[in-house]
């Protein structure tokens, strides 16, 4: 270990902060676990903090979070008169530690803060942020992460993710303070005598009735349908939506609707993962359901299988996005006036469909918080916004994915084309009989160290060096250095001769190389050889 690392675990030690059984949980750790723990900060970005739980720098705990919490104080002291913040937090394990801890400073800071009594998902706190005329709001999650893992979220005036110029100015002012020395706090009891105040259950209900008034496209309600949280935030908001709007026949899943941070039955709680729904096709098969609907821990992404034949089809993030695109261009009046917007990685083919409504269509980078960034941008004209990792909005109260209106979404969609004798599956493959079959799968390629990810993005620097990989190229874009008229993000687009699509990206929570394969291919018998000729070409890099 180097000296910087050594001095950090002695400092630690040392700390009267510190409980002595942490300090003695630090003694006890291996070299190679004090390594990995105190050789880094945990990385602020415009997506917050995010890695595992336990003591030291490069691990979410308590002293992680106060730091980062007076950062954010500094900031917003700065930028704005007698700031105002709002903290939600999800059902993973601290999540609640983590939220009082963060108040706890930013009451002492002179900040008025406001904190949810009860879990709530990502866009009520989005929702809240804007309701409350907040300046800034924090969310507690990772997401979909496995259960070791735990986040920190920081959240605009509008509701949206902040972007780089303020992740960057917050990140500054937590280098520059001592993770002990530096931080002042109030224990959260003393937090709550000194003027933070637990958020009233009128701004739950106003969510409830916004996120209604949004995303009503079509009366009809005859669905059966199962409902998994995955023990997540989604439970309360999204069994209410639906209770309210008319959908009586929504089975729970028993094993997944309590919060649990350790989420015992599915050790990744991400709906985009087939393991995930094994409980959930259990019951919808004894229920004769028509989908299965599932929501992530902080409850902004939505899962979907859809009944296909004797059995459910796991649909993708891509596939409910085209869905969504034509379900709710095609209930629209005027859909000519209208703009959606979807990141650059999501699926070509609502090009297609948008455009066959004369619905306009705006590619942003990756991150909602681009796509929030334009509904301010649209307001009214704004239709839908998603991005393949099965993220949705409709409507103008938040800035953020919202699960709790995209799973209502997709249990009106079910029930409407359910009138018309139609599955979700037998319209989407018309769907693709009409603009084309187009193949989106996104492959993720775990990297062991920042340095190769480099050079992974380095082989592809060029048009020339794109095509010593892929072969000819009919368009190639380096979002890094290109004028796309979008920021600058390391990003590299190519398309092929035969049309075939692929962006490459580093993962911004997680160390991996994304690629984002999409093509147009009728035959299914060569979907698989030509997915593989492209993961062979990526290949020859690593």
């Amino acid at each position: 270990m180097d000296n910087r690392t050594l001095m950090e675990i002695e400092k630690w030690k040392a700390s009267s902060v510190l409980s002595e059984e942490e300090k003695q949980t630090i003694r006890l750790m291996s070299d190679e676990q004090l390594e990995s723990a105190f050789s880094s900060d945990l990385e602020f970005g415009t997506a917050g903090l995010r890695g595992v739980m336990g003591l030291g720098t490069a691990r979410m705990n308590t002293y992680v979070v106060r730091r980062a919490t007076k950062g954010l104080a500094i900031y917003l002291n700065r930028h704005f008169h007698n700031p105002k913040v709002v903290i939600s937090y999800d059902s993973r394990n601290r999540s609640r530690e983590f939220a009082e801890a963060a108040a706890g400073v930013l009451t002492r800071e002179g900040i008025k803060t406001y904190i949810y009594s009860e879990i709530m998902p990502v866009p009520v706190l989005s929702y809240t942020t804007r309701y409350l005329k907040c300046d800034a709001g924090i969310m507690i999650t990772a997401s979909h992460n496995p259960k070791q893992y735990n986040g920190y979220k920081v959240y605009g005036a509008n509701g949206g993710q902040i972007l780089d110029e303020a992740a960057d100015e917050i990140l500054k002012e937590i280098m520059a303070t001592d993770i002990f020395e530096d931080v002042e706090y109030f224990d959260f009891d003393q937090a709550l005598t000194k003027g933070c105040e637990k958020v009233s259950e009128e701004v739950f209900y106003s969510f409830l009735k916004e996120a209604e008034a949004a995303s009503d496209f079509s009366a009809e309600r005859d669905v059966t349908v199962v409902y998994t949280p995955l023990n997540g935030s989604g439970r309360r908001p999204v069994q209410e939506i639906l209770a309210r709007n008319g959908f009586d026949k929504v089975f729970t899943v028993e094993e997944q609707l309590k919060p649990d941070g350790d989420f015992p039955t599915c050790p990744s709680p991400n709906p985009e993962k087939q393991e995930v729904y094994d409980l959930a096709l259990k019951l919808a098969k004894e229920k004769k359901a028509d989908i299965i609907v599932a929501t992530d821990p902080d409850c902004d992404r939505v899962g979907l299988m859809a009944a296909d034949g004797e059995g459910y089809t796991l649909l993708s993030g891509n596939q409910i996005g085209i869905l969504l695109t034509d379900y709710i261009a095609g209930r629209m009046k005027n859909p000519e006036q209208m703009t959606m917007v979807a990141s650059v990685v999501s699926t070509p083919m609502v090009n297609r469909i948008a455009e066959d409504y004369g619905v306009k269509i705006k590619r942003t980078l990756v991150g909602f918080k681009y796509i929030g960034e334009q509904i301010d941008l649209l307001k009214e004209k704004f239709m839908f916004g998603f991005e393949e990792s099965n993220g949705y909005l409709v409507g103008q109260y938040a800035r953020d994915k919202d699960g709790v209106v995209a799973a209502k979404l997709v249990c009106q969609m079910a029930a409407y084309y359910k009138t018309k004798g139609k599955t979700l599956v037998q319209v989407l493959n018309e769907l693709y009989g009409k603009f084309g079959h187009c193949v989106d799968q996104t492959v993720s390629v775990d990297i062991d160290s920042v340095e190769k990810i480099k050079d992974i993005m380095a082989c592809l620097a060029s048009r020339e060096q794109a095509e010593q990989v892929f072969g000819p190229v009919t368009l190639y874009i380096d979002y890094s250095k290109d004028d796309t008229g979008l920021p600058k993000a390391n990003m590299i687009h190519i398309e092929k001769e035969d049309g075939t699509r692929v962006i490459v990206r580093p993962s911004g929570t997680e160390p991996k190389v994304k690629l984002y394969l999409s093509f147009y291919e009728e035959d299914e018998s060569k979907l698989t050889e030509r997915k593989e000729a492209i993961l062979e070409s990526f290949n020859r890099i690593l």
